[in-house]
Order: C-alpha cells, then structure tokens, then sequence
C-alpha cells in the first residue's frame, strides 16, 4: 500500500506501524509518539491564506462577491498562481505608504489604467509599468485612491492577521511564500506510541519533528539543545495553543527575537514565574516581550497537534548541537571536521584527554567563527557521580545548575577549602541556596564520599563539599547533620581518588560527570 513516512511518498509492505518502521528503517525514538493523519478531504477551501515571512505569519481573507457563480479574473489568477510567489517572486519589490508590493510574476489578466479606491488593508493584484508580465499582490495600509494597472474587481481579500509583519517588511525582504490554511477539519489525526497500531492505505505518519533554531537567537537555541541533549522533548504542560516543556524552568535567559509566535514556531520565556519554560505552538499568537522566538518546526508539526499531557516527541534539530564536552580530544576533532569546524586543542591535548570545556560554549557562535577551542583534562580527574533525584531533588537542581550540569555532560566544582583527610569544601551560591530547605540529611554517620550541601537554615547555605572520612557528628560541609542536604555520592572512593581529592587546595577545580 501507499502511503507517505515523514514526508515521503511509500510502498509498503507492512499493516502496522512499528513493522512499517522496520521495514522503511526510518528514524524513530522508542518510547516516543508517532503522529498518524489523515485527509479528510482532498480539496483545499482556499477561502484562507498564509503569507509566511521571517517575522511570523500574515493571513488573506479570501472575498468573494456574493451571489457571483465564478471568481474574478483576478481572483482565479490568484488561486492558480500563489505557489509562484516564491524565491524570485517571493520578494517585497517595493513599498510606499500606501502598499506593500509582492512579486513579480506573470499573468494574462487585462489592463485597465483608470485610478481605483482601495480601502485600508486590502488584498488585491496590480501591475508594475502596466504590464501584466510584472503582477504584483499588493497589500494596502491605508485608504487611497491610486491606478495600479487593475479594475475594481482586482481586490480578492482582507488581510486579517500579521498586519504589523506586513507593515515591518523592507524592500528586498524575502518572503517564504503564500499557501492555503488547511483546518483541522479537513485533517483528521492522532498520536500514538503503540507500535502495533494499524496503518491504512494513504495516511501519513510523522515519527520525529524536524526544528530549525535560529542563528539570531543563540542562547534560547542553546537552550534548547541543552532540553533535548538526548533527542527528546517531554511535554509536561498543554494549552489550546501550546505544548510546552517546564524542565528547564527557572532557568535565566537574555531578551532576543521577539517575533510573532506563529504556528509550529518554538519560543522560550525569559522573564516571570515561568522563566526557561520552552513552547511549541499549535496556534499563532502575538509578541510578547518576555518570550525568545528561536525556532520552529519544519516537519512533523503534527506531532504537535495531537499530542498529550505526558507525550515524549522525538526532536532533530538544524543545526546540530555543537557540544564535545565529555568526549576525547580525537572524538571530538572527528566530530567538528563533519562540520568543517577548525578544533584547536588546549590543555592536555593528548588523544585520549577528556574534553571539560569548549570555547566558545554556543553552537551558533562555533558556526559562526569557524573554529572551537576544546580543553582537556586526564580521565582520572573526572570524577563520576550518582545523583539522589528522588531523595533530594531540590539540591539536585542546585548542584546541577551551580557546576553547569544542567547544559554540558561535564561540570566543574572549584575548590574553597580543604581539610587534607577529612573534607574538601567547593564554591556555592548563598543566593541560588536562600530557597533550599533541608531534605536528604544524614543519619548517624556521614560517610566517606558523601558529598552534600548546606542548606538554607545555616548562615554558608549554598556551600558544597564532600567528605574524606567517616564521621557521626558533621556533614560534608562541616555542618551539623540536620544543615547540610546530600545531593550525591562517588560511585567508587578509590586510594588514588582519596589521595587525589586530600592534595587539592583553594582554586583548584574538580570535574564531576554523572554516571551513565
């Protein structure tokens, strides 16, 4: 049977969807949803279109006069040929005061050169020169009289949405075309992670959603990278317009490319209670000067559309995540030269050394120069960790945002003081800390390798440290039990790790990677 697979028209043998999969060996994340669709009718309305533009999108409102049997010269040339206002006839070719001018293409429409009314934000076709080899879709911004080329009968619609995009385009800006709305009523889906699922004969079925991020917003885009490290986007939070993930919540961001949050675009919250929050958009809304537009979905936004409360989507992102931290210096030569990034190896630059820190840090910034400095370390100063979610989540949090766990696969800790046999203590933030109440506190002894951090009820809260010997009456940071939360233990305190740990001293640094 036929059918189309992310995109694709194919033959295929297979009835259900995890066998289709196999059978088309196509990309697929187990455990996340495949969005399933079908057509419920084969003919687009065309009564409503979509003029899409970097800035977000504009909408025409298709006007027909009532009671007529046909369209209008205009009008039909218009339903014939909106697919060709694209690349050369996708530009604004000029604008004045009174009109934004869209084009050119040719038409065979008739010229008539008497001046005409337009009413303000109408939709209607006119000439350059008054020549019909230069059909221009017009967009008026305020009421006038002008002679463009066309009759009365020139006007096809209204333009309803997007006005301030319309209003913001700049001679030579690029368009990215005119294509009619389908409703949801003409599509009808739903999304599933049953792989048993039954496929029939022309549905189509998304298994990822493919996002572009944006170059002019590189830190929401990083942002991003670092919410879908592992391909996935968990939807935790679901509105009309909306699916949106709070994993990152809390998290600051600088203000960049606010935009119109027009359908199947990406943005994240930089200011608010729910700052870092990331949304996908079902519908288009408005500006808003505390959301970052930083990308959007350029397939599989039906993923979207159907998806649920708790639903895991596959996410591939354009470009990809330009992050080696973790790796060796040779993986991560190999990986930059895919993208004919110049790598320049910087402490020890030993094939086998662990990279623990990239400059510069943003996927976006590496594009844009060219070449990345990677730093590395000996493997035994990477330190693996278990981290207590459960018991301690709040300082997980902590200590996650705190080392840079939260954005790269390996953190750091910076030494405070030591203790040589008995306790390392690590920088913190009294600040971050002033909401950390007690949770996961030892009980009886606080071994060797415990590692915690002092909570908001002593005066150093935020302070981190980790313990070099057993002890019944203190903490990891020197605290009494009941002021210092644990947040993880080393997987394995080894002689040479003690030895190693008992030798640091103030501004040293530490790297700490959790353990797969």
């Amino acid at each position: 049977m036929q059918i189309k697979f992310n995109g694709d028209v194919q033959e295929v043998r297979s009835k259900r969807l995890g066998d289709i999969i196999k059978e088309l060996n196509g990309e697929y994340r187990q455990g996340c949803i495949t969005a399933v669709v079908s057509e419920k009718a084969q003919l687009e309305l065309k009564n409503e279109f979509a003029i899409t533009a970097e800035a977000g999108e504009a909408r025409i409102k298709i006007v027909r006069e009532e009671g007529a049997e046909v369209d209008s010269p205009a009008l039909s040339a218009f339903l014939k040929d909106y697919g060709r206002f694209h690349n050369g006839g996708g530009m604004v070719a000029w604008k004045t005061e009174d009109i934004t001018a869209i084009g050119p293409i040719a038409t065979d429409l008739a010229v008539e050169k008497g001046v005409q009314s337009y009413k303000k934000w109408d939709v209607f076709v006119g000439f350059g020169g008054f020549d019909p080899g230069q059909t221009y879709l017009m967009i008026s911004k305020r009421e006038h009289e002008a002679a463009y080329g066309t009759g009365a009968d020139a006007v096809i619609g209204r333009l309803t949405r997007g006005r301030s995009i319309i209003v913001g385009l700049q001679e030579g800006d690029q368009i990215g075309g005119i294509h009619p709305i389908v409703t949801k009523a003409e599509r009808v889906g739903f999304d599933t992670a049953d792989l048993n699922t039954g496929i029939d004969e022309g549905q189509e079925i998304f298994t990822y959603a493919l996002i572009k991020l944006f170059r002019d917003a590189p830190m929401s885009s990083e942002h991003f990278f670092s919410l879908t490290s592992k391909g996935v986007f968990s939807v935790d939070d679901i509105a009309h317009t909306y699916v949106a993930s709070k994993e990152l919540e809390q998290l600051s961001l600088p203000v960049e490319c606010i935009q119109y949050r027009s359908k199947y675009r990406l943005s994240a919250r930089s200011a608010g209670a729910e700052k870092g929050k990331v949304y996908l958009y079902k519908e288009s809304r408005l500006p808003n000067p505390s959301h970052n537009v930083f990308g959007e979905i350029v397939q599989g936004g039906e993923l979207i559309d159907y998806a649920q409360k708790g639903d895991k989507i596959y996410a591939i992102t354009e470009p990809k995540w330009m992050m080696v931290v973790g790796q060796t210096q040779k993986e991560a030569e190999a990986f930059f030269a895919q993208a004919d990034i110049e790598q320049v190896r910087e402490g020890n630059e030993s094939d086998d050394a662990i990279v623990v820190d990239q400059m510069p840090a943003l996927t976006m910034e590496i594009i844009d120069r060219g070449t990345v400095r990677t730093v590395g370390v000996d493997a035994e100063g990477v330190f693996e960790v278990e981290l207590f979610y459960e018991e301690a989540p709040k300082t997980v949090w902590y200590f996650k945002k705190l080392t840079g766990l939260i954005h790269r696969p390996i953190g750091n800790l910076k030494v405070h003081f030591s203790a040589p046999g008995m306790m390392v203590l690590f920088k913190g933030n009294a600040d971050e800390a002033g909401t950390l109440v007690p949770e996961n506190l030892p009980k009886g002894v606080a071994k060797k390798g415990s590692f915690g951090v002092t909570n908001m009820s002593r005066l150093n809260r935020g302070l981190m440290g980790v313990r070099l010997d057993d002890s019944e009456a203190y903490g990891p940071t020197g605290e009494t039990f009941d002021g210092a939360n644990l947040v993880l233990s080393l997987s394995s305190l080894t002689p040479p790790m003690l030895s190693f740990l008992s030798k640091l001293k103030e501004g040293d640094m530490i790297y700490v990677k959790e353990k797969a």
